[in-house]
């Protein structure tokens, strides 16, 4: 439904190129000139940025209040107060925010904010990283007065599945010590939880089914040839 036969036939083989690929890369990453490391992460945080802006499109409106929960250096929730002339706040655990937006530091379990504080919480890539999904879930649900945006790496087969999990991992462990070495992050990125809590796509909608709201949309995104599949849910209360 989700993903063509041939598509899904074919990351079985890309999935066993990509993970040898990943490690060569790993050496590469390491060796090549700070300067050109931190242009192309550059570009690629502004491309990740761009594609999900779009994904957004108008279910964010002018002047909202937004919630960004696991908001990492902030950069997404700042491009979202520039799109939408919008009051965005981040929440994380760790601090590395490095984004023109005001940032809050919470136990991971309790939003510090009061019901319906915000029209729009997002949550970018950060419920694969909790085990008490259904907790913090809830807490964006109290928090948000109309809706959701969630953001997951999701998976087609149990090969994708393994290769998601090994992207994840590379990452966030790999890429970051990477980040260590060239002096772009300190040692704290390392303690990023990776309980690989992945969902499938119907996976997740019996989960928002669970919890009474509705997707107004489910918007897939498959790389080229990678065998990486990325979703958007826009959720309404």
């Amino acid at each position: 439904m989700y993903i063509s036969l041939t598509r899904n036939i074919l990351y079985l083989p890309l999935a066993l190129f990509y993970f040898l690929l990943s490690v060569f890369l790993f050496f590469i990453n390491l060796i090549i000139p700070k300067k050109i490391y931190v242009e192309l992460q550059i570009q690629g945080g502004k491309n990740e940025r761009a594609w999900r802006l779009e994904d957004i499109g108008d279910f964010i409106k002018t002047g909202d209040r937004v919630l960004d929960v696991g908001c990492g250096n902030g950069k997404f929730g700042e491009a979202i107060a520039e799109k939408y002339t919008a009051e965005v706040r981040g929440v994380d655990v760790v601090d590395y925010a490095d984004a023109n937006i005001a940032i809050d530091f919470y136990d991971g379990h309790r939003l510090p904010f009061e019901d319906d504080s915000f029209d729009v919480i997002v949550m970018a890539f950060m419920l694969h990283h909790v085990k008490h999904q259904d907790e913090i879930f809830r807490e964006a649900l109290r928090c948000s007065r109309r809706g959701l945006i969630v953001f997951e790496d999701t998976y087609f087969s149990p090969w994708q599945w393994l290769f998601t999990i090994w992207n994840d991992f590379y990452s966030n462990m790999a890429v970051g010590i990477v980040k260590i070495a060239k002096g772009l992050e300190g040692k704290g990125i390392l303690g990023m939880p990776l309980p690989f809590t992945f969902r499938s796509v119907k996976g997740w909608h019996r989960y928002f089914a669970q919890n009474n709201v509705t997707p107004k949309a489910t918007i897939l995104h498959h790389a080229n040839i990678k065998p990486h599949s990325k979703v958007t849910f826009l959720l309404e209360k």
